[in-house]
C-alpha cells in the first residue's frame, strides 16, 4: 500500500494465533485492501459540483450586446430552462460551458426581470444555479395602443350586407386576436382573428335574424401588450318584421257567415279571438233594427290575450219585443288594405210562449239523472214537498258542474208532491199520478201545491231554455253561449206529466246536502226512480 494513499488498520495486541481468530484477522484485512483498492488516486476529485458566473447579467434598455455565462460542471452534466414569458432574452448554448445571453430593445419605461435556470442532470443533491437578466426601461418609451372604428355596428334582419372595422394597432411587435361571443358564433362570422402592428380592415357579417326579438353580442380584440386593454365592438341586429296581418277565429274555428244569435233574455255570449301583427285595432257596434245601446262589444287586449267580448247591455239585455232586432259589430284597423271586418249580430225576438209541442213526446228510458228532493224536517216545514229533476239519457255527459255536453234527450223540470218527511234511510220516491204544468219558478205570486210541475230550477236548466224544458242534440255546454242547434221544446202551462209505476222497485240512493238531500247513483247500470215520461 502506497504511503498517504490506504487507511491505516490497527491489529488487536497481543496477537491471536487461533485459527478463528486468524480467520477474522484475514478478513478485516481484505476489506481494508478493497477499500483502498475503490478510493480516488492522488489529483481526481471526490465530490460533483456546479457553478456559473457571473449570477445576474444587466442591460440597458436599447443595449443588444450579448453577454457571456460561465457554467463550471464537476462530475455532471447539466441543462438550463428560461420561462415562456420572457421571450426577449435569447441563450446561445453553442460553446461547452458557456451561455450567451442577448436581449431586445426595451420599448416600454418600466424594467424587465427574468432568469436563467442552471440545472444538473441526473443529480438531485445539487441545488439548481440561476441567473438574473435584468433590462433597464426605455427613456423614451414606446406607446402601445389599439383601437377600433366603429365600436358598435347595426344590421338590417334579413339580407345585411357585411360591414368593415378599422383596427389600428400601434407599439413595436404588438399583436391582436379577435374572438365572437360563445353563443353569438353561429350567427355572426369575422374576416380575420387575429393581426399585427398598423391599420386591419375587419369585415364582420351576420345571417338572417330568423326571431321578432332584437339580438346583440360582442366582438372582443385582445392585445398582446399588457398596458392596453381589449377592445369590444358591439353587433345589434335588428328583429325579424312580420307583414301586418289581422285574423278572427271563433271556438278554434272560423266565425259563422251569419254570425252569431243571442237568446231573447240575453244571456249569449261570444268570445271572438284576434291575432293581430304589427297592427293596430279597434272595434265598434252599428245598429241595424231593434234600437240601439242593447249591445256590447269590448276589446281584450293583454301581452297574452287578444279578443273581442260580445254581449248584451245588462240594463237592456232582455228583447220585450216580438222582433228580432240586430247589429253589427265592426273591427278595423290602421292598415289600409286590411278590414274593416264585420260580425252579424241577431237577438231573437221574445216569444209568445216557450213551448214548441204540438204532439205527444215519448222520451223512452232516461237511464241518467240528477236529483234533489226537500223533505220536511225538524227546521223545514212546508205545505208541499219539491223536487228538482235533470234527467237524460246515453249519449249526454254531464260533468258535475253544471256542463251538458253530447247527443241525446235532457229533461229539466221542477215538480211539487204531498209532504214526504225526512226518513232515517234516506229513501224517497215520487208518487205515482199526473202532474200539471203550471208557471215557472221566476213567476211572482203563484204558490206551488202538491200535483204541479214546473221549469227546472235556476242554474240547473240550459239557458235557453230559463224555465227548463227538454232539448235534443246536440247539446251546448253552459255558458258558452251556443244556441240550440235542434228542435227544442219546453214546459208550458197547461202540459200534463205523467208518471208510470214500474216494477222493478229500483230507487235512487240519496245523501245530504246543505240541508237537501240529493239523488245519486251508485253506479251507472242503476235507473232513476221515473222509468218512463210522457207528455200528454
Amino acid at each position: 500500500m502506497t504511503e498517504g494513499s490506504g487507511i491505516p488498520v490497527r491489529l488487536p495486541q497481543p496477537l491471536q494465533t487461533t485459527e478463528t481468530t486468524m480467520k477474522k484477522i484475514l478478513f478485516v484485512a481484505a476489506a481494508c485492501l478493497l477499500a483502498a483498492a475503490c478510493s480516488p488516486t492522488d489529483g481526481e476529485s471526490t465530490t460533483a459540483s456546479l457553478e456559473v458566473s457571473p449570477s445576474s447579467l444587466t442591460f440597458g434598455a436599447e443595449d443588444t450586446t450579448p453577454q457571456e455565462i460561465t457554467v463550471t460542471a464537476t462530475g455532471v452534466e447539466w441543462e438550463y430552462t428560461l420561462p415562456s414569458s420572457a421571450d426577449w432574452i435569447t441563450v446561445d448554448d453553442g460553446t461547452a460551458g458557456k451561455l450567451l445571453v442577448s436581449v431586445t430593445k426595451n420599448p416600454t419605461a418600466e424594467k424587465r426581470t427574468a432568469s436563467i435556470r442552471i440545472t444538473a442532470k441526473d443529480n438531485d443533491d445539487l441545488e439548481p444555479v440561476s441567473v438574473t437578466v435584468t433590462q433597464a426601461g426605455s427613456e423614451t418609451p414606446e406607446v402601445y395602443s389599439l383601437t377600433v372604428d366603429p365600436a358598435a355596428l347595426t344590421f338590417e334582419a334579413e339580407g345585411a350586407a357585411g360591414q368593415s372595422v378599422k383596427v389600428t394597432a400601434s407599439g413595436e411587435g404588438i399583436t391582436w386576436s379577435a374572438a365572437v361571443d360563445e353563443a353569438a358564433k353561429e350567427w355572426i362570422t369575422l374576416s380575420a382573428t387575429e393581426g399585427t402592428e398598423g391599420e386591419t380592415t375587419l369585415t364582420v357579417t351576420v345571417q338572417d335574424n330568423p326571431d321578432t326579438a332584437e339580438r346583440s353580442a360582442n366582438v372582443t380584440l385582445t392585445p398582446s401588450a399588457e398596458s392596453v386593454g381589449p377592445k369590444a365592438i358591439r353587433v345589434t341586429q335588428e328583429a325579424k318584421v312580420l307583414p301586418p296581418s289581422f285574423s278572427m277565429s271563433y271556438n278554434g274555428g272560423e266565425i259563422p257567415e251569419e254570425g252569431f244569435t243571442i237568446h231573447y233574455k240575453g244571456e249569449t255570449s261570444y268570445d271572438v279571438d284576434v291575432v293581430p301583427v304589427n297592427v293596430e285595432w279597434n272595434v265598434k257596434v252599428e245598429y241595424e233594427a231593434g234600437g240601439s245601446g242593447w249591445l256590447e262589444a269590448n276589446k281584450v287586449e293583454s301581452e297574452n290575450v287578444n279578443k273581442i267580448h260580445i254581449a248584451c247591455n245588462l240594463d237592456k239585455r232582455e228583447n220585450t219585443s216580438s222582433d228580432p232586432r240586430t247589429a253589427r259589430v265592426v273591427v278595423t284597423t290602421n292598415v289600409e288594405d286590411i278590414g274593416p271586418f264585420e260580425i252579424p249580430v241577431m237577438q231573437e225576438g221574445k216569444p209568445e210562449f216557450l213551448s214548441t209541442l204540438e204532439e205527444d213526446v215519448d222520451f223512452g228510458v232516461l237511464t241518467k239523472g240528477r236529483i234533489i228532493v226537500a223533505p220536511n224536517n225538524e227546521t223545514r216545514q212546508n205545505d208541499c214537498t219539491y223536487w228538482d229533476l235533470i234527467l237524460w239519457n246515453e249519449g249526454v255527459e254531464y260533468d258535475n258542474v253544471g256542463n251538458f255536453t253530447g247527443t241525446g234527450d235532457k229533461l229539466t223540470f221542477k215538480l211539487y208532491t204531498d209532504v214526504i218527511q225526512q226518513n232515517d234511510d234516506n229513501e224517497y220516491y215520487i208518487p205515482d199520478g199526473t202532474y200539471t204544468v203550471v208557471p215557472g219558478p221566476e213567476t211572482e205570486g203563484h204558490d206551488f201545491a202538491a200535483g204541479e210541475i214546473a221549469g227546472g230550477v235556476w242554474g240547473y236548466s240550459h239557458p235557453q231554455f230559463p224555465s227548463g224544458g227538454h232539448q235534443l242534440p246536440p247539446l251546448a255546454r253552459h255558458g258558452v253561449g251556443l244556441p240550440d242547434q235542434a228542435v227544442a221544446a219546453a214546459l208550458h202551462p197547461g202540459d200534463q206529466v205523467r208518471f208510470f209505476p214500474h216494477s222493478h222497485k229500483v230507487h235512487t240512493p240519496v245523501s245530504f246536502t246543505r240541508h237537501h238531500i240529493i239523488a245519486t247513483k251508485k253506479h251507472q247500470s242503476e235507473k232513476p226512480c221515473m222509468e218512463r215520461l210522457c207528455l200528454v
